[in-house]
C-alpha cells in the first residue's frame, strides 16, 4: 500500500463468522459492545479464483468469502453473495465498429512518473485505431498513412477499418474507507473516494464530450453535438485526462472493484454506513450519478476495453460487514488485527486455519487455547500489524479475508451473471446494457502492472530494441502463468521468486534469466536487472517485483514531503537501503530517487488469466525510459500488443 501513516488498530466488537464461531474484540464503533453479526466478509478459502484459462472459458478453481473449502461457498454451505455465475465459453471472435475504452488508473502515491509514461504512449494507441497502419498480405507493416482518409500503397491495405466511433473514459482506484468515518481513519478524506466517477466530472480543467465525462472521437460529425475530429486535439485531451488522476488518492487501491463498480455493479451504492448497533457496514442507496455516466459512456454494440495502470496488488475491500475495520485509525483502547492459528502459517487453505479471536475451534481442529500462535495472544503485536500491510496475505496473517474474491471480477468481466444487493444473480449490465446482448469476446482486459517484463516477453526479443510481449495464447502455451501467479488453491507460490509477496528477504533465481535475487546488503541498484536487490522492509513494506529507471531523478526533500509527493527515499526511509535510492553507479542510499518500483500484481493477474484470450499483459516497469526513438520506450510494447487485440474485435477492411 502507498501510505505514509502510523499503525492502525481495531475497536472492540463481537463478531460471528459464517461458521458460527464468535470473535471477541471488545467495544465497537457506536458502542455496541456485545452485538453479534454474521461476518459475511470472512474468508477461510482464499481470495482468488484459480484454474485453467479458457478451455471453455469457465472459472475452474475456488473462491469464497466465507468457508473452508474455497469453492465459492461459505462455511455454512451457502453461495457467497459477492460471486457471480460462471462465465460462458468463448466462441468465435465477433467484430464491431465501435470501441469504449476505459482507463483504470491507480492514483495512489508513487504513480506520477508512471502516469506520465502512460500518457505519453497512449495517444500512439489511439492513433493506431483511428488511423490504422497499412500491412501487406502477410501482415507486415508497410507504412502509417498521413491521415485516416489516405490510401495505402499498392499491395497493402489497412489492418482494420479506421475507427470512426471511440469513447475514452478514465476512473481511479480510490473508493474511500468502506464505511470508516473517524477524523483520522485511512482513506476517509473526500479526496480518497472518487466513487469510480469519470475523471472530467470530478477534476477541474479536464476536457470531456458535451459534459458527459468522457472523450468522443467522431470524425464524421454524426453525433449530436459532434465529437472530436482532430487527432492531435484528441491526443492532447487524453494526456490531460490521464495526468488529472494525480497521486493523492486512497492508498488502499481498489483497482478491480472500481472497474466493477463503473461497468458491472447492477446497484452501485450511494454510500457505505456502519451501524452503531451491529457495527456492520451496509450499502445505502443507489448511485444515480454513476449509472447515468455508465449509460452515456457504454454502448451495447461496442468493443469494451479496460486498460489498467497500477504498481500494486489489488486491495478491493468488501463494502459490507467488517471490511471497514481495515481502515480504522489508531485511538485509545483499540487493538491490533487478530492473529491467526498456526495452521495458517503453512497453509491458509487448511480447514483449521482461522482467527485466534474466534471463540471455538473449527470442527475436528485442536482447541485454540492449545494453538502455539494463539498462545501468543489473540491479536498481533504492533510491529506485525503495519497499516501499510493490511491487504497483504490476510488469510495467513489474520485467519480471515476482507477482500472481495477475484471470482467476482472473473464473472463480471467474463460475461457471467452477477449478484444484486440481495445476493441474487441477475443479468450483467456490462453485457446486457441494451436490447442486444454484448458477445463475451468483445471485452478486453489489459493490465500494465507489477511484474518483470522478462516474464511476459518473447524469448527472441529479450535483447532486442523492439520488445515483443507474449499474446494470451503464448502465455498459456509457454507456461508463463505458473511463473506469475502460482496457485492459491494448491498453496503454491509463483515460480518467479520476484513475484512472491514478502516482507522478508527472498531468495532464488529467475527461471528465465537465471539472475539471482540479491540480498539487501548490496548497494548496487543494477546487481540484477529485475529489482536491483532486496531491501529492509522495516516490517512495513513488501519486496519489489521490479524496478525501472525514472526519466528524471526525484529529490525527496521537505518540499516534496509538504507537497504530498510520492517518494521512496525520504530521510527516514534511507535506512531501508532501497535499490531505488542507490546512485546509478552504486553506493549508499540517498534522498534522491533514481528508479521507480512496483509490487506483484497478483490479484489482477489471477483475473487476467481466467479471461483467456481477452487478456493483454504489460509491465509497469518499463525496460527503456531514456531513448524515445526505440520501440521499447515506456509502455509502447504493451500498447502495441493491445492495439492488435483491439484490432481483432473490429471490422476489417
Amino acid at each position: 500500500m502507498s501510505l505514509r501513516h502510523t499503525y492502525v488498530g481495531l475497536g472492540g466488537l463481537l463478531l460471528t463468522f459464517a461458521c458460527g464461531s464468535k470473535v471477541e474484540i471488545g467495544e465497537g464503533q457506536g458502542g455496541s459492545g456485545g452485538s453479534e453479526a454474521s461476518m459475511a466478509g470472512s474468508n477461510s478459502g482464499g481470495s482468488s479464483q484459480e484454474g485453467g484459462a479458457e478451455s471453455g472459458g469457465e472459472p475452474s478453481g475456488g473462491s469464497s468469502l466465507g468457508g473452508a473449502g474455497g469453492n465459492g461457498t461459505s462455511g455454512s454451505g451457502t453461495v457467497s453473495p459477492h460471486v457471480g455465475g460462471p462465465i460462458p465459453a468463448l466462441g468465435s471472435q465477433k467484430e464491431v465498429g465501435k470501441v469504449d475504452l476505459l482507463l483504470a488508473i491507480d492514483n495512489s502515491l508513487s504513480m506520477t512518473e508512471k502516469q506520465r509514461l502512460f500518457a505519453q504512449a497512449l495517444p500512439e494507441l489511439v492513433e493506431r485505431l483511428v488511423n490504422p497502419r497499412c500491412v501487406d498480405a502477410t501482415g507486415n507493416v508497410v507504412s502509417t498513412p498521413p491521415s485516416p482518409s489516405a490510401e495505402c500503397p499498392g499491395g497493402s491495405q489497412r489492418e482494420l477499418k479506421p475507427l470512426r466511433d471511440l469513447h475514452i473514459g478514465a476512473i481511479t482506484s480510490s473508493l474511500g474507507s468502506h464505511g470508516a468515518t473517524g477524523a483520522s481513519d485511512v482513506c476517509a478524506r473526500a479526496g480518497d473516494d472518487d466513487h469510480a466517477y469519470l475523471l472530467p466530472s470530478i477534476r477541474t480543467g479536464v476536457p470531456s464530450y458535451d459534459g458527459h465525462g468522457y472523450l468522443k472521437w467522431d470524425p464524421d460529425g454524426v453525433a449530436t453535438p459532434p465529437g472530436e475530429s482532430d487527432p492531435q486535439a484528441l491526443a492532447n485531451a487524453v494526456r490531460v485526462m490521464v495526468e488529472s488522476a494525480g497521486e493523492s488518492g486512497c492508498g488502499y487501491e481498489a483497482q478491480l472493484e472500481s472497474v466493477y463498480r463503473f461497468l458491472v455493479d447492477p446497484e452501485p451504492y450511494e454510500k457505505v454506513e456502519v451501524s452503531g448497533q451491529s457495527s456492520l457496514a451496509v450499502k445505502v442507496g443507489v448511485d444515480a450519478r454513476l449509472l447515468q455516466q455508465r449509460a452515456a459512456f457504454l454502448r451495447p454494440d461496442s468493443s469494451v476495453v479496460v486498460l489498467m495502470l497500477t504498481d500494486e496488488n489489488d486491495c478491493s475491500i468488501v463494502d459490507e460487514g467488517y471490511g471497514w475495520l481495515l481502515a480504522r485509525s489508531p485511538s485509545p483502547g483499540n487493538t491490533t488485527m487478530f492473529r491467526s492459528t498456526s495452521q495458517c502459517q503453512t497453509d491458509p487453505n487448511d480447514p483449521c486455519c482461522q482467527s485466534c479471536g474466534e471463540g471455538v475451534a473449527h470442527e475436528g481442529c485442536p482447541s485454540l487455547a492449545e494453538d502455539s500462535e494463539c498462545a501468543r495472544g489473540k491479536t498481533l503485536d504492533e510491529e506485525d500489524d503495519s497499516l501499510n500491510l493490511r491487504c497483504f496475505e490476510q488469510k495467513r496473517r489474520f485467519g480471515f479475508d476482507l477482500l472481495y474474491p477475484t471470482a467476482r471480477y472473473v464473472s463480471g468481466f467474463g460475461g457471467g451473471t452477477v449478484p444484486d444487493r440481495n445476493g441474487d444473480l441477475v443479468a450483467n449490465p456490462l453485457f446486457r446494457s441494451g436490447g442486444t446482448p454484448r458477445d463475451p469476446s468483445l471485452f478486453t482486459f489489459a493490465l500494465v502492472g507489477g511484474m518483470p517484463w522478462q516474464d511476459i516477453a518473447t524469448t527472441a526479443s529479450l535483447n532486442e530494441d523492439n520488445l515483443q510481449l507474449l499474446t494470451a495464447a503464448q502465455l498459456e502455451s509457454q507456461n508463463r502463468w505458473p511463473l506469475l501467479i502460482g496457485s492459491v488453491a494448491s498453496n503454491v507460490p509463483p515460480q518467479d521468486p520476484f513475484m512472491r509477496e514478502s516482507t522478508a528477504e527472498r531468495s532464488g533465481k529467475h527461471p528465465l534469466t537465471n539472475e539471482s535475487i540479491v540480498p539487501s546488503s548490496s548497494q548496487d541498484p543494477s546487481e540484477n536487472s529485475i529489482n536491483g536487490h532486496e531491501h529492509d522492509t522495516l516490517g512495513a513494506d513488501l519486496q519489489y517485483a521490479c524496478t525501472f529507471d525514472l526519466p528524471e531523478p526525484v529529490v525527496c526533500n521537505e518540499a516534496a514531503l509538504s507537497a504530498g509527493r510520492g517518494c521512496d527515499c525520504y530521510a527516514d526511509e534511507v535506512p531501508a537501503n532501497r535499490s531505488v535510492c542507490n546512485p546509478p553507479g552504486g553506493g549508499a542510499p540517498t534522498t534522491t530517487q533514481y528508479k521507480g518500483k512496483a509490487y506483484p500484481a497478483l490479484r489482477e493477474l489471477r483475473v487476467a488469466r481466467e479471461l483467456g484470450r481477452r487478456t493483454v499483459l504489460g509491465s509497469v516497469c518499463s525496460r527503456n525510459t531514456s531513448d524515445e526513438e526505440r520501440g521499447d520506450y515506456g509502455y509502447r510494447p504493451v500498447f502495441s500488443a493491445l492495439g492488435q487485440r483491439i484490432a481483432n474485435t473490429l471490422e476489417k477492411p
